[in-house]
């Protein structure tokens, strides 16, 4: 038999003690796909990617590590131990490759365990990178992998991502009808050894996973005494035509696996679980998804049969009933079944049952789907209400599943009361521990067709830059700051290939503006830099009296990306480049070479930063990308740390605005992985925190502009400009 075992797969997934009825991220299992390399066709391929190291990344970051570790392995060639190695191989030098990159452009730092098997007939093969573990039970003995859960040492590898070789651990079994196998966390060590073989000993694997389920509900880590948090995936090895005591169904892969000739893809055979509650789906990894088990087959014409019994009375009592009211004729006379109203009772039926057949269907379509949502998220709702308000890290982690789980139910039926509320009940709890205050925004404007990057306030007017089309506009309020005068002026020379003097512009870097006239044609004008260092300044009176320089000494940049005028001069951040460049002239144009700010042996890493701005003290405040935020004075690095509340962060940077009133001395940063303002001190502690009621409607936030004595703050995000009420 070319497959001697097939796999039924579950997983339990649990977040703070309580399980969450999702499977893990980064949890996945293939089937070879059509194309497989040569000697790859009969493989299944099993991973669980985990996260380790101080930073977490999106569940997606997990999820498409394990998508590309399976199409990787089903792409090699060789013995499956040279498959596996070279997965490993190639996912470690890709993390390794990405952190060394971040060290140097301030990007984020990311490690991962992963544990894969691959089954290939009667032969099971298990290896690991990290912390991750497994056990393997077969008959009466269980074999933990890679190690005994007390070997401390053993147990902690070197995750993904930190050494140039990874650190693979590799095992080969011979399997047994019935061997269950157990891919987990390094949180399974915290159960014990007879704990660990009674949930492998249970009647089915459904049971299996409700018994890890029961143990792990309210548990806390030995080490750190923290609520358990424990990603798993289990496995039971059935021959391939044995009777399988669950109901299957089919469904195929959403995984798509590329090759250098073409695409290749994959199905699986998914089975439901016999007590799901709070364990996602089991599966039974199935070659061949039309051949039914015989155990299948035996239920399906257990059940035709009796569904045809049953209709063969029905019929019978229907025909006594029609005995009754349709009686045989007397002989000579016409019966009423030859009769006009006869024929039409004969045609209407069918139409009736069609009709009911078709209402029937869809209003009943998707209510079973439903339901079930329906019942995941109040029991995700019910999870997140017990945990305890002390655990803040904890409480917003379940609430924030609950949102998760509602959106998915009003994907089936928008704007169900019941899901908005669940919705309005989980945000209110997050927005109470983070301090966020929730805005209704006002539609200043919309501009077609663009993607607007940054906005300038200065006074009555707001200028924005569409970074799609390399175009300036303006656009002047009404002295209430909520409501426009004048809408999306553009800016004839300040855009991509404008001619200005004798200079064409190129693409548009930043605008700002500049107070001081020192080395522009006038003061009190708005400017633009463009890629080719063409410097244009306009007067805000008549926007038709531009003038242009072009910069000296561009050969120095690498690729600029913020301008900020001060004390005279023109500061450009060149991250890239790891400097920011000075500009400084007592005449009409900027003509001396540029010099660094940051000179001498011990230069600052500023590789990834994206905004900086200079406070009336001459402070250069350089933000980063990851949300740190660096502070100079004359080039050298002060001490500056944020002081946020418990759970609370900025993941993700994009932008700055720095407030110089000296009453409402402000920093303002847009967080757009989150859809947030922050609002902190110049000493980095935390203020506020402002979302809008609309989520959407921040999801390409870009910028931000704060009129501080109006109390207005002003945004763009996609195609449109903001404004909404600071208080």
């Amino acid at each position: 038999m070319a497959f001697d075992f097939e796999a039924l797969v579950g997983h339990l997934y649990v977040v703070n003690g309580r399980a969450i009825s999702t499977p893990p991220p980064g949890a996945l299992v293939e089937v070879a796909p059509k194309k497989a390399a040569r000697g790859r066709e009969i493989d299944t391929f099993l991973v669980l990617t985990l996260p380790m190291g101080d930073t977490v990344a999106p569940p997606v970051f997990y999820e498409n590590m394990s998508a590309l570790a399976a199409e990787k392995y089903f792409a090699s060639t060789g013995s499956v131990t040279a498959g596996i190695r070279y997965v490993f191989g190639f996912m470690n030098e890709n993390l390794y490759d990405h952190n060394i990159e971040a060290r140097r452009s301030g990007k984020r730092h990311y490690e991962a365990s992963m544990i894969a098997a691959v089954l290939r007939g009667s032969e099971l093969y298990i290896a690991r990178v990290g912390s991750a573990v497994a056990a393997l039970r077969m008959g009466i003995t269980t074999d933990p992998f890679p190690t005994q859960f007390d070997d401390d040492d053993g147990l902690f590898g070197v995750p993904l991502g930190v050494q140039h070789e990874p650190d693979i651990k590799l095992a080969r079994y011979d399997l047994k009808p019935g061997a269950r196998l157990i891919l987990s966390d390094v949180a399974l060590a915290d159960f014990s050894r007879g704990q660990v073989d009674g949930a492998l000993m249970q009647a089915d694997i459904g049971a299996m996973l409700n018994q890890f389920k029961e143990m792990s509900s309210g548990r806390r880590h030995t080490t750190t005494n923290l609520p358990m948090q424990l990603s798993l995936m289990g496995v039971e090895f059935v021959p391939s035509e044995a009777p399988v005591p669950l109901p299957v169904r089919d469904v195929e892969s959403t995984a798509v696996l590329t090759s250098p000739s073409a695409a290749l893809t994959t199905s699986t055979t998914e089975a439901a679980a016999a007590d799901s509650a709070n364990t996602s789906t089991n599966g039974k990894v199935n070659r061949n998804p039309l051949r039914r088990s015989a155990a299948r087959t035996e239920a399906l014409d257990r059940t035709v049969g009796g569904m045809a019994l049953t209709l063969s009375r029905v019929l019978q009592v229907l025909n006594r009933i029609l005995d009754i009211l349709v009686p045989r004729p007397k002989p000579g006379e016409r019966g009423w079944l030859a009769t006009p109203a006869a024929t039409f009772v004969a045609v209407l039926i069918p139409i009736a049952v069609v009709v009911l057949v078709i209402v029937l269907w869809v209003t009943g379509t998707g209510e079973s789907e439903y339901d079930r949502c329906i019942n995941e998220a109040e029991e995700t709702a019910g999870i997140a209400r017990d945990i305890s308000t002390t655990d803040v890290q904890g409480t917003i982690n379940g609430w924030n599943a609950v949102i998760i789980k509602a959106r998915e139910c009003q994907q089936l039926r928008p704007n169900d009361p019941q899901m908005e509320a669940l919705v309005t009940e989980a945000r209110t709890v997050v927005d109470l521990l983070l301090a966020i205050e929730r805005r209704e925004m006002i539609v200043l404007d919309t501009f077609p067709n663009a993607l607007l990057s940054r906005v300038v306030l200065q006074g009555e007017d707001l200028y924005v830059l569409d970074d799609g089309n390399d175009q300036v506009y303006r656009v002047t309020l009404n002295s209430d700051g909520l409501s426009i005068a004048r809408r999306q002026e553009a800016i004839p020379a300040m855009r991509r290939n404008a001619s200005v003097a004798q200079f064409t512009i190129g693409d548009v870097v930043d605008i700002a503006w500049a107070e001081e006239g020192d080395g522009l044609s006038q003061s009190n004008a708005i400017t633009m830099l463009d890629a080719n260092g063409v410097l244009v300044d306009c007067s805000p009176r008549f926007l038709q009296d531009c003038s242009a320089q072009q910069l000296p000494a561009i050969e120095t940049w690498n690729s600029p990306n913020r301008i900020v005028f001060w004390g005279g001069g023109l500061y450009v951040l060149d991250a890239p480049a790891n400097q920011i460049w000075r500009y400084r002239s007592p005449g009409a144009a900027f003509s001396n070479t540029p010099t660094e700010y940051f000179t001498g042996s011990g230069r600052p890493d500023i590789r990834g930063a994206v905004d900086f701005d200079i406070d009336n003290e001459g402070l250069v405040y350089v933000l980063m990308g990851d949300g740190r935020l660096m502070r100079f004075n004359s080039g050298v690095s002060e001490d500056f740390a944020f002081t946020f509340r418990p759970g609370q962060s900025m993941n993700e940077s994009n932008s700055m605005f720095l407030s110089n009133n000296p009453i409402a001395q402000s920093l303002f940063f847009v967080d757009r992985l989150d859809r947030t303002i922050f609002e902190t001190t110049f000493s980095g502690t935390f203020m506020r925190a402002y979302r809008s009621f609309d989520e959407d409607l921040f999801a390409a936030i870009a910028d931000v502009a704060v009129d501080v004595n109006r109390g207005i703050v002003y945004t763009v995000s996609g195609n449109s400009l903001f404004a909404f009420r600071r208080n």
